[in-house]
C-alpha cells in the first residue's frame, strides 16, 4: 500500500476537505470506475478497479464516509490494484476514488464492502523448513490446484512438512496418524508452541471423512489407505516412489516424490451456466449415481456462507455455478467460492455493480468452465480465477463508452465467450418490496431484457470473432447447442428509441422470429416466425439440444411448447399444457429437459414429440422455486415448502424438512454432489436452516440400486 501525501494534490476524497481549496465532492465530475475487493487474509483486502481514463488513482477508505485512510496506484493504465492491510473482521467499509482528470479532482461515488463477509483463514507463522525439504515443498506448493481447502500428511510424513505446508497456503493441514499417542503429542507440542487449531492440527485416521481432502501427502506404503480420502478433483503427493494404482496423472517433482492428480473430474457433469448448460436443460447430466430419494443422500459439509450473505429469497437472483471442483455462489452484490468436495472458502469478492435479479426476465450475470468465473459487469465481462478470485483479464464491449452500453447475456462453449450488448439500466436489480418479488403478470414483473447485438469473442485473448447486430434479442430465450446459437429477435427499427432494452409484450411478440447462427462464424442458418402469442406472456425461454430448439412461453393459465428442427427451423411440434397455479411461480417455471422428456409440473412431455406423457404427477408444489433434474428424480419446493425430490421411478417425494432453497433456483446437482447454498433467507413461512450444504450419494444407496437394475 503506497502512502498518498494528499496536502500536495489537494484530495477532496471524503465528506470532509482535505489540503488547498475547499471542493464539495458531490460538485466535481464524476468518472467511470468497476470496482471489486477481494479478501486475501484475515486482515487484508485487495481493492481492483478500472477507470475509463487512464492516469494513476487513489482510494480513500473507512468505516465511515468521512474515510480518512488512502492507497495509491501510480499505474499509467487503466487498470489499478492496491492490498490494504488494516481491515477489522466485522467492519463495514467505505470506499471512493479520486483521480486528476483535465487539470482537476474528480471523484467516484461511494461504494461499500463488508468485512464481516471475509472468511480468510488466520495466516500461520514462517517456516522453518530448509534444505531439500524446502525444495520439495515449493515443488509441491506451486503445483497445487487451489491455495485453499483440506491438507493431510498421513503417517510418517515430516511435521514440519505440515507447518511449511500451513504457512505457504491457506490449507487447513491435518497430521494424519493411526497412533492415539503419536495424534496426542502433537496436539501438545503445537498447541504450546500457539499454531494448534483450524489451520493446523492432528486426528486420528479413522475419524477422517473419505474423498474430501484436496491434498493428500503420504509415504508410498501408505498410498493405498490415503488414496481413499482425496477428493474428485484432488490430488496426491507419493513420497519414495511412484504408485502403480490407477487413477492419477503423475508428475515427477523430485527424486522419489510423485504428485497425482485425480482424473475422476474430467467426467463429472458441470453446472457452468443458468440452467446448467448453454442449452438450458435444467440439467446438467448429473444423475448422482442414479439414487432418487432424500434418504439415499447423505450429508458431505455444511457451513457457511448464511443468510446475511445473500438479498433474499425473493428477487429471484442467479443461479450457483458448480465447475472443476468447486461451487460458486452469489449474494448481495457478492461472490465466493467454496470447495465442492469439503465446503472450505477458496474466496469472496465485493463487487458493488454485481447485482442482477428477476433472471426469469433476463439471463444471469455469470458462468463459468473450469478455470475461469466470468461475469458481466458495466460494460464489460471479467474473468476471474477459478481457484483464486484474482482478476485475469476484462473484455469490453465495441463502443462501450460511446454508447452507453452494459453486457447483458454472457455464455461460454467451446472457444468462444458469447455475450450481448444492451442499453445501460435494462437489467432489474430492485431487491425490496413486493413488487421485487416479480410473480406478478403485469408489464412491471414481466417486461423482458432484450440486447441489441450479439459478440463472440475468443475466449483466451478476447479477439472479437462476429457480432449481430438486431433491434431487440431476447436474453431469456438464447440456448447454444451442438455448434449453434438460437435466440428470439424482434424485427422493428423503432424499439432502437427506447431509452433501455426492457420491452413489454406488445413490442416483442407481433414481430418476432427465431433465429439460428453458427456459433463458430456467426453466419445466419435459418430463421422461421414466431406462432402468434396471446396478449399475456409471462416468462419466455429458450431450450436446446443436439435436434431441436424449443421455445417456452407462459400465458393465460397455460404453458406453450414451440419447437423447431436443429437443421433447418422447420416446426417439428407444439403443445399447450395448463398451469398447476398463477401464483408463487406455478405460472413461470422453466421447463427441465432431461432424459429426452420435458417436465413442467404438473406434466410430462416427450421432447420428441411433444405428446403429454403424463399428468397430475410431480408432487404437490408450494413456493416458487423452478423444477431442476437430477436424473431420477425432480428437485422442487413441494409438500408444506421444504427442499423436495420427486421420484420418477416412485412417483412420490421425499424431502428435506428443515432446508428451503431460493423462490428461483438455488439447489442444482453437479460434480457427483448435491449443492444447496443458501437461498431461503428472509421467509418467514417456516423454520429454515439458513446454512450452505453438500450432500452425496450414500454408498449403501447406490449399490442398492445397482443390486435393482440387475
Amino acid at each position: 500500500m503506497n502512502p498518498v501525501n494528499l496536502l500536495s494534490i489537494g484530495i477532496v476524497i471524503g465528506c470532509t476537505s482535505l489540503g488547498v481549496g475547499r471542493i464539495a465532492a458531490e460538485e466535481s465530475p464524476p468518472f467511470a470506475v468497476h470496482a471489486g475487493v477481494r479478501f486475501v487474509s484475515a486482515s487484508s483486502a485487495e481493492i481492483r478497479w478500472e477507470t475509463t481514463k487512464a492516469g494513476p488513482c487513489t482510494v480513500a477508505y473507512g468505516p465511515s464516509k468521512k474515510l480518512g485512510r488512502f492507497a495509491q496506484s501510480d499505474v499509467n493504465g487503466t487498470s489499478h490494484r492496491v492490498v490494504i492491510d488494516d481491515v477489522q473482521l466485522g467492519q463495514m467499509y467505505w470506499y471512493r476514488f479520486g483521480k486528476k482528470q483535465n487539470g482537476k479532482m474528480v471523484f467516484s461515488p461511494f461504494y461499500q464492502f463488508d468485512a464481516s463477509m471475509n472468511y480468510m483463514p488466520a495466516t500461520m507463522p514462517s517456516s522453518t523448513t530448509t534444505g531439500e525439504a524446502a525444495e520439495v515443498m515449493k515443488a509441491i506448493v506451486s503445483h497445487l490446484k487451489q491455495n485453499g481447502g483440506f491438507a493431510v500428511l498421513f503417517e510418517s510424513i515430516d511435521r514440519a512438512w505440515a507447518e511449511s505446508l500451513a504457512a505457504k497456503t491457506t490449507l487447513s493441514v491435518v497430521a494424519a496418524k493411526s497412533d492415539p499417542a503419536a495424534v496426542d503429542q502433537l496436539r501438545r507440542d503445537w498447541y504450546q508452541r500457539a499454531i494448534y487449531g483450524p489451520r493446523l492440527s492432528s486426528r486420528l485416521i479413522n475419524t477422517l471423512p473419505k474423498s474430501f481432502a484436496n491434498l493428500i501427502i503420504t509415504p508410498l506404503e501408505n498410498f493405498k489407505d490415503a488414496a481413499a480420502y482425496v477428493s474428485s478433483s484432488g490430488q496426491i503427493v507419493s513420497v519414495g516412489g511412484k504408485p502403480t494404482a490407477p487413477g492419477f496423472e503423475w508428475t515427477e517433482l523430485s527424486e522419489g516424490v510423485f504428485l497425482g492428480d485425480a482424473i475422476e473430474s474430467q467426467a463429472l457433469a458441470q453446472w457452468g451456466h443458468q440452467y446448467g448448460s448453454t442449452g438450458n436443460a435444467s440439467f446438467s447430466g448429473e444423475t448422482l449415481r442414479g439414487v432418487d430419494k432424500a434418504s439415499d443422500l447423505a450429508m458431505k459439509w455444511i457451513g457457511r456462507p448464511g443468510a446475511d450473505f445473500g438479498i433474499d429469497r425473493n428477487p429471484r437472483m442467479p443461479a450457483p455455478l458448480a465447475t472443476g471442483g468447486r461451487l460458486f455462489h452469489q449474494g448481495m452484490n457478492r461472490m465466493i467460492a467454496l470447495d465442492a468436495y469439503n465446503g472450505a472458502v477458496l474466496w469472496s469478492l465485493e463487487i458493488p455493480d454485481l447485482r442482477r435479479v428477476n433472471v426469469p426476465r433476463d439471463s444471469a450475470n455469470w458462468c463459468a468452465d473450469e478455470d475461469t468465473v466470468y461475469a458481466a459487469i458495466g460494460d464489460r465481462a471479467w474473468l476471474i480465477d477459478a481457484a483464486s478470485g484474482q482478476m485475469k483479464q476484462t473484455f469490453e464491449l465495441p463502443d462501450s463508452e460511446d454508447a452507453n452500453l452494459d453486457w447483458g447475456y454472457i455464455a461460454v462453449a467451446d472457444d468462444v465467450l458469447l455475450g450481448t450488448s444492451m442499453k445501460s439500466g435494462s437489467d432489474y436489480d430492485s431487491f425490496w418490496g413486493k413488487a421485487s418479488w416479480y410473480d406478478g403478470k403485469d408489464d412491471a414483473a414481466t417486461a423482458k431484457v432484450c440486447g441489441q447485438s450479439l459478440i463472440a469473442y475468443e475466449k483466451q485473448y478476447g479477439a472479437i470473432k462476429w457480432q449481430y447486430p438486431a433491434d431487440a434479442i431476447v436474453h431469456s430465450t438464447i440456448a447454444i447447442a451442438d455448434g449453434r446459437v438460437y435466440f428470439v429477435k424482434v424485427d422493428d427499427p423503432s424499439l432502437k428509441d427506447q431509452p433501455t432494452g426492457k420491452l413489454e409484450n406488445k413490442q416483442i411478440w407481433q414481430k418476432a422470429l427465431v433465429v439460428c447462427l453458427d456459433l463458430q462464424t456467426g453466419q445466419p442458418l435459418w430463421e422461421q416466425p414466431v406462432a402468434k402469442q396471446k396478449d399475456q406472456v409471462i416468462v419466455s425461454f429458450g431450450l436446446a439440444d443436439a435436434s431441436q430448439y424449443l421455445l417456452e412461453t407462459s400465458g393465460e393459465n397455460e404453458f406453450h411448447f414451440a419447437a423447431f428442427d436443429a437443421d433447418s427451423g422447420k416446426s417439428r411440434w407444439s403443445r399447450s399444457v395448463a398451469w398447476p397455479e398463477d401464483n408463487h411461480g406455478g405460472h413461470m417455471q422453466h421447463a427441465v429437459l432431461m432424459n429426452d422428456k420435458l417436465f413442467v409440473q404438473p406434466h410430462i412431455i416427450d421432447a420428441k414429440t411433444g405428446a403429454i406423457l403424463q399428468s397430475d404427477t410431480l408432487g404437490k408444489r408450494r413456493g416458487c422455486a423452478t423444477p431442476v433434474g437430477a436424473g431420477n428424480f425432480v428437485i422442487y419446493r413441494g409438500g408444506t415448502g421444504p427442499l423436495s425430490l420427486w421420484s420418477l421411478k416412485d412417483d412420490k417425494p421425499t424431502e428435506f424438512a428443515r432446508l428451503r432453497p431460493s423462490c428461483w433456483l438455488s439447489t442444482i446437482p453437479a460434480q457427483g454432489m448435491l449443492f444447496s447454498p443458501e437461498g431461503g433467507g428472509g421467509c418467514s413461512c417456516g423454520g429454515w436452516m439458513e446454512t450452505s450444504i453438500g450432500f452425496e450419494p450414500n454408498m449403501r444407496a447406490v449399490n442398492r440400486q445397482a443390486k435393482e437394475i440387475r
